[in-house]
């Protein structure tokens, strides 16, 4: 097959930064002596095509509603006549479902690979439309030439529940670019707590507040620092949340969406992941990888991430999670840095872009 033509990349929407752009970025970025076309389903925004090389092309199809995805495939086949690709990636459910009706209609013999990156830990309480791609996609799971998972866990349950076979599965963490880290102290007299993710049921910050009060109460000179869309002053829900739980707002930094998070985790000693559902964490590894010392709920790969059955708990036990932080920060500084420098390497030796950006450009030279 010949390997000098664009590569597709099919993502529902690229206007705000997530888990699934900010991969996609990654890998695009990465690949060099060839062009890749980006079309999103919904919109585009400055803020991330600000971030992609020359050599990457983003188009947008405008699809704001339910019907106008059902009628995507009218556009996405004239690009794919006007591009002639060797390979489409989609990325997350909504964009393989289009990708895959596009390919049943037109009977297009390009090879489809199908990108999952969320867990099904808790179908229940996905909003409707994503259950409807979800459903829609375990129609068409013949489709796709292969499916590439960022999580193990989350294979083994799509695997279960029939949106792909065992066959066509395959698993390939993120990968990451990173920047220097700070060399913490550990100091008990200011250590600083951190969070990251958008204001979202999945993400369950109620448990973060629950479990990190009795510690803010004792630490008083104990900062929390949270990152991410919505999560602001502003936000009433996050606010009644804080004070639900009995925390002094001073101690609370709510900074909203952050374009510098290699400067938020080098702010901060400890990080909380408290979601209710992930495929692979990124927060999580990249805090890990700039040396937080890690603490999660046993959501997606979390606890792989982590790598010690102390620092993870039950998705929603927010007092195996104070219990969990509270017996780790009493460890001496000198131990705490040696789990921070141990975490860091292991992430940045794993999960690398470079490599990754390999194993999933290799899955569609071997199609």
């Amino acid at each position: 097959m010949p390997t000098n033509k664009n590569d597709i990349h099919i993502i529902t929407n690229f206007t705000q930064v997530g888990g699934a752009e900010e991969m996609l970025i990654r890998y695009v970025n990465n690949i060099q002596n060839k062009k890749s076309i980006i079309i999103s389903l919904m919109g585009i925004s400055p803020l991330m095509t600000n971030k992609l090389q020359e050599n990457v092309e983003v188009v947008c199809l405008n699809c704001n509603s339910a019907f106008d995805l059902l009628f995507s495939p009218i556009k996405l086949n004239k690009l794919l006549r006007k591009y002639q690709p060797n390979i489409i990636y989609s990325w997350m459910y909504h964009a393989n479902f289009a990708a895959a009706l596009t390919s049943f209609l037109y009977r297009i013999k390009i090879p489809v690979i199908w990108g999952v990156r969320h867990s099904l830990d808790d179908l229940s309480a996905e909003g409707v439309s994503t259950k409807l791609a979800i459903y829609a996609g375990k129609l068409f799971c013949n489709i796709p030439a292969k499916v590439i998972y960022c999580a193990e866990r989350a294979m083994k349950q799509h695997i279960e529940f029939g949106y792909s076979t065992l066959e066509n599965s395959i698993y390939i963490p993120n990968g990451y670019n990173f920047e220097t880290s700070k060399v913490r102290c550990f100091d008990k007299s200011h250590w600083v707590f951190g969070a990251a993710g958008r204001f979202h049921e999945a993400k369950d910050y109620r448990t973060l507040f629950l479990a990190m009060a009795p510690i803010l109460v004792k630490y008083s000179n104990a900062n929390l620092r949270i990152a991410g869309r919505g999560i602001t002053i502003k936000n009433h829900e996050i606010i009644q949340y804080i004070q639900d739980a009995g925390i002094n707002i001073e101690q609370v930094e709510l900074l909203g969406q952050v374009s510098n998070m290699p400067r938020f985790y080098n702010s901060i000693d400890f990080f909380i992941l408290s979601s209710k559902t992930e495929g692979f964490p990124n927060v999580l590894a990249e805090a890990a990888g700039y040396g937080c010392v890690t603490f999660s709920t046993n959501a997606g790969d979390a606890s792989i991430i982590v790598n010690d059955k102390q620092r993870v708990v039950e998705i929603g036990d927010y007092k195996g999670l104070t219990k969990s932080i509270e017996q780790v920060i009493n460890y001496s500084s000198k131990k705490l840095n040696f789990i921070s420098k141990e975490s860091s390497q292991c992430i940045r030796d794993n999960y690398s872009i470079k490599a990754i950006s390999k194993q999933i450009f290799s899955v569609g030279k071997n199609i």
